[in-house]
């Protein structure tokens, strides 16, 4: 079996506990401090600082707060994915699919998905020792998309005044009107997205401690938010 473990050891009777717990199954004993909620802005810096301390804290806070707002954060972003690739490759004589559409056809079901795979790693974990939350990966998973959330709030408006309309249309391209901004924009959103993706494995690993493991759970989620995405698409266009 996998050598999987993070856990809470009690000072007082060395009794291994949940990462997650606060005060120890045995003994009663008080394991750490209390996290009643997250504080945003410094759990953005440790992301971009220590990712495992941040998703520590995450983890240990009782209240999942900013976890909401952000879910609908990141589902506007998807949703914005969809509809521009939709846009720029399956887009049917020439005419766009609206961000309605994607919304409810690309970026909640992303959700829905990352919600499931939340729920397939928290039994995944269980399987190989690890005592975990649903609701803790979940968090960790949403939080590890601030680089993509970041990208939305900054390179959003710097792309419409750019491009206007086009860069979400792509009628005409934007890459026909200005290809030097539009290939600098789109390798910003290419490393934004590559970094949330490690950002998939470090959440993972702050529950295991193990680096394949983690690496190919990081890997498979990114994999799959890419694939509900394009095939959402490959469904609108047939």
């Amino acid at each position: 079996m996998i050598n999987m473990k993070n856990v809470l050891v009690c000072n007082n009777c060395k009794k291994e506990n949940p990462f997650y717990s606060m005060i120890c199954s045995n003994c009663n004993s008080f394991l750490r401090s209390k996290i009643p909620n997250i504080d945003l802005w410094e759990t953005i810096g440790k992301l971009i600082e220590i990712p495992t301390q941040a998703f520590g804290k995450i983890i240990q806070a009782e209240n999942k707060n900013f976890v909401v707002t952000l879910m609908i954060i990141v589902c506007v972003k998807l949703s914005l994915a969809a509809m521009i690739i939709y846009n720029a490759f399956y887009s049917v004589n020439g005419v766009p699919i609206t961000f309605l559409n994607s919304f409810l056809l690309g970026g909640v079901p992303s959700i829905i998905l990352l919600s499931f795979f939340s729920l397939m790693i928290t039994f995944s974990n269980k399987f190989f020792g690890i005592e975990n939350r649903s609701k803790d990966n979940f968090a960790v998973y949403i939080f590890s998309f601030i680089p993509m959330i970041g990208g939305l709030f900054v390179l959003t408006p710097i792309q419409f005044a750019l491009f206007g309309e086009y860069w979400f249309t792509f009628n005409p391209s934007p890459l026909l009107m200005k290809p030097v901004p539009f290939l600098i924009l789109l390798i910003i959103e290419g490393l934004l997205f590559i970094w949330s993706s490690i950002l998939f494995i470090v959440a993972t690993y702050s529950q295991t401690r193990n680096k394949i493991y983690s690496t190919c759970a990081g890997v498979i989620l990114a994999l799959l938010i890419v694939g509900v995405i394009y095939f959402r698409n490959l469904v609108s266009y047939f």
